[in-house]
């Protein structure tokens, strides 16, 4: 008994899954499940952890080794996958914590093993659009007594089936949005090209219109040379004359 004592607190730090009492792991799920709901279902921080260490750690045997916020969360992720192994059993299952962990993180979520809670005289109905069954054959869920459980059963049966169903939709709406903007690159690419053609037309026609102006200019420039070279001739000429006289006495 001695030695048995001995390796139990000698591996209570480790977050074995026979070192968590009942007590322990209830007060894990609560806390936890309580952080877990207020956010939204999304992952707790490290400052939501250490919360959830200390709410374990209030209600432990002293005697025990506290627990740290990353045993906290290494137990939760062992219970989920506790969890998923009890769901895929056909038979049900008697794990004291399968309820309330399928409130937390159950199929469908709303929909939980709690709020079944039918009398066998009870009828339940459940009425499938015949737009997303995809059993023409399946029109509605009829419960009239029997186990919870099977009535569980059909109910997470029929969220799958709707569940695929919106899978499918989501996957054409995602192929007609990518039909979509195909189409307008295709667009915006031909119209791409029909400006880039453009500004090549605008482009040549500008140099056509800047070598004419520079022609006209040397044209011009040259015009305007010869005219001085024949306003220079004449000066000469003028000139030479005006020497060549000498005058009478």
């Amino acid at each position: 008994m001695t030695n048995n004592h001995h390796t139990s607190r000698h591996h209570g730090g480790g977050g074995r899954e026979d070192c968590w009492t009942e007590s322990e792991t209830e007060t894990l799920i609560e806390s936890w499940g309580d952080r877990y709901l207020q956010l939204n279902r999304g992952n707790l921080r490290q400052k939501d952890w250490k919360d959830v260490a200390d709410a374990v750690n209030a209600n432990r045997d002293l005697s025990k080794v506290p627990r740290t916020d990353v045993q906290c969360k290494n137990r939760i992720d062992t219970l989920k996958k506790k969890y998923k192994l009890e769901k895929s059993k056909t038979t049900p299952s008697k794990w004291p914590f399968f309820t309330r962990l399928g409130d937390l993180i159950g199929t469908g979520g709303s929909v939980t093993r709690k709020k079944i809670n039918t009398p066998k005289t009870a009828v339940v109905s459940v009425t499938v659009k015949s737009g997303s069954n995809p059993n023409p054959d399946v029109k509605g869920v009829v419960y009239s007594g029997g186990s919870d459980d099977e009535s569980v059963g059909r109910m997470e049966s029929l969220d799958d089936s709707d569940g695929m169903m919106a899978y499918k939709e989501l996957a054409r709406a995602i192929v007609r949005f990518g039909e979509v903007y195909e189409r307008m690159e295709n667009l915006k690419q031909e119209e791409m090209v029909k400006l880039e053609k453009q500004r090549m037309e605008f482009t040549r026609e500008l140099e056509f219109q800047r070598l004419n102006m520079f022609m006209e200019t040397q044209v011009e420039l040259e015009k305007m040379k010869n005219k001085k070279k024949k306003k220079n001739k004449r000066s000469s000429a003028t000139g030479s004359l005006s020497t060549g006289k000498k005058p009478q006495r």
